[in-house]
């Protein structure tokens, strides 16, 4: 069946989908998803390199905000990778999919929701608690449409699954911006606090 065919019998089933059709639909996606997951991984491993650059910098106490700003980037693009490995196991149906959607984007809203609550770093001038907080709320909003998507998928038309393709957009984008910001960041407050011991020698 031809791809916009294959699109338009699942529009036309609605939210009962036969697992074959949905099968076949999901097919359709393999490239995407394929990319999507070399991508997050490829990105998990420049972070490895970036944070290993400026490891002395994050493990600071009074710097914990940096540490943790490096876990929510790094869940990002794992978050990315494992919904793209789950897109890509074969035989699953329409509501199988939705509800792992569901799951894994409720579970990624709690944990990163924690995190946003639990840090109490000292402010640093170019690496602020609000810039912190700003750079995980694009995440929660990227969870929390991974959730709907998978709601929208159950309630109203499996084609919300579309979706899809602004979440994985928004994790990758936001957590690729977040770690340009981390490295360039913390070169300058490494650079700053040699200035300061300088200046105190």
């Amino acid at each position: 069946m031809p791809p916009a065919a294959l699109v338009d019998s699942v529009a036309t089933v609605g939210r009962h989908v036969p697992p074959q059709v949905w099968t076949r639909f999901m097919e359709g996606w393999h490239d995407f998803y394929i990319v999507a997951g070399t991508a997050a991984a490829t990105l998990v491993a420049l972070l490895f390199v970036a944070i290993a650059l400026h490891v002395e910098t994050l493990v600071l106490e009074r710097r914990e905000h940096l540490l943790g700003l490096a876990r929510a980037i790094l869940f990002s693009f794992v978050t990315v990778l494992i919904v793209s490995l789950m897109m890509l196991v074969p035989l699953a149906t329409m509501r199988e999919t939705a509800f792992q959607l569901i799951l894994f984007g409720a579970i990624s809203m709690v944990i990163t929701l924690r995190q946003l609550r639990g840090q109490k770093a000292t402010d640093h001038a170019h690496f602020s608690l609000a810039l912190f907080r700003r750079r995980l709320w694009l995440p929660m909003i990227g969870y929390a449409w991974l959730a709907l998507t998978g709601v929208c998928m159950i309630t109203i038309s499996p084609m919300f699954f579309f979706w899809m393709v602004g979440v994985i957009a928004m994790l990758l984008g936001n957590g690729a911006g977040a770690s340009w910001d981390l490295l360039v960041r913390v070169a300058r407050i490494k650079r700053a606090d040699a200035q300061q011991k300088a200046d105190v020698g």
